[in-house]
């Protein structure tokens, strides 16, 4: 079994928690969950933006959809024009699961549930007043003090159906991959022997290789059990085994020529229980029958980050975060 990308930590850090060594770091930060709580806070809800300028290179690159995006300019571009659609906007960090490389560089993957009001003009249209919630996953390296790569997923499939657009429409409207090509980066796959799974991380790479790319979903009680949720995009939270599997094959069902690999597991353990942050990915052609409603000649290229909670042996809760309407900009280019 290789380690190549997978990476386990043991220290449990929490905001204003325990001073971890952070070489090149401001000192008010305590450590790096610290770090990404506090730089979150000051940015959206406190709309410190210069905060960007102090804690994002010039020149990050960011993952976001089948894309890439350069330059710090863009991240605080974005960051204004949503803070003027949402100016109201709450962030709910749930977990930051973080870790470091081998370079001592760090690794933060920080789910968090947004609440906001649309006040103001999107690019979907109009100001609608209306409340949403969903929920983004970023993935972030960082060093000195700075994020220079970021991997993103944000539900806006959920942010469009809840403004009261029609997500189709938007995306044959959409110029996103009309005017950039696709540009995807994905890591060698990881290679790991998938019946291991008497660790945690086992578990995990074992679920997104084994059941998922090797459609070996007879196997699923390895990993869930009545208990367990899967909270899903558009605020489907699936409970049980048997919904989970029926849930899972709807989206293989989606696909033609499918290929799906594991880019990252970083996992804190805690004792009992560990949290687990997998990036990974979906890459294939889409059917009309699926949850796209589209058949497509060209791949689609869905990026996923998922989080975990396991204990005993089984996932109790796992957060999976895809942005469906990217997936529909690329089926509609």
């Amino acid at each position: 079994m290789t380690t190549q990308m997978i990476y386990i930590e043991t220290e449990q850090l929490k905001r204003d928690g325990l001073q971890q060594n952070l070489p090149g770091f401001e000192s008010k930060y305590h450590n790096i969950v610290d770090y990404i709580l506090k730089i979150t806070e000051d940015i959206w809800e406190k709309k410190d933006v210069e905060v960007i300028n102090e804690t994002y290179e010039k020149d990050i690159l960011i993952h976001t959809g089948a894309r890439k995006i350069n330059g710090v300019e863009k991240v605080i571009g974005g960051t204004n024009d949503t803070l003027s659609s949402f100016p109201d906007r709450k962030m709910q960090g749930e977990a930051v699961i973080w870790s470091t490389d081998n370079n001592g560089d760090f690794y933060s993957s920080h789910r968090i549930l947004s609440t906001a009001t649309n006040q103001g003009s999107t690019v979907y249209g109009m100001s609608t007043g209306k409340k949403i919630s969903f929920r983004t996953i970023a993935d972030c390296k960082i060093a000195n003090n700075k994020i220079y790569e970021e991997w993103l997923v944000r539900d806006n499939l959920y942010i469009l159906l809840q403004l009261g657009f029609d997500p189709v429409e938007m995306a044959k409207k959409d110029v996103t991959y009309k005017e950039n090509p696709m540009s995807i980066s994905v890591n060698s796959p990881i290679e790991m022997e998938a019946q291991n799974i008497s660790f945690p991380e086992g578990l995990v790479y074992s679920l997104i290789t084994n059941v998922w790319k090797n459609k070996a979903l007879a196997e699923i009680e390895n990993y869930f059990s009545e208990n367990s949720t899967l909270h899903a995009i558009c605020n489907q939270d699936v409970r049980g085994v048997n919904n989970i599997e029926e849930y899972i094959q709807s989206i293989l069902n989606s696909f033609k020529e499918v290929t799906i690999n594991v880019d990252r597991i970083t996992s804190n353990r805690k004792g009992n229980s560990t949290e687990i942050a997998a990036r990974w990915y979906i890459r294939g052609r889409s059917t009309k029958s699926g949850i796209f409603g589209i058949d497509s000649a060209d791949e689609v290229f869905v990026p996923i980050i998922s989080h975990y909670n396991i204990e005993n042996g089984k996932i109790t809760d796992e957060w999976m975060v895809y942005d469906g309407f990217d997936a529909l900009c690329q089926l509609y280019n």
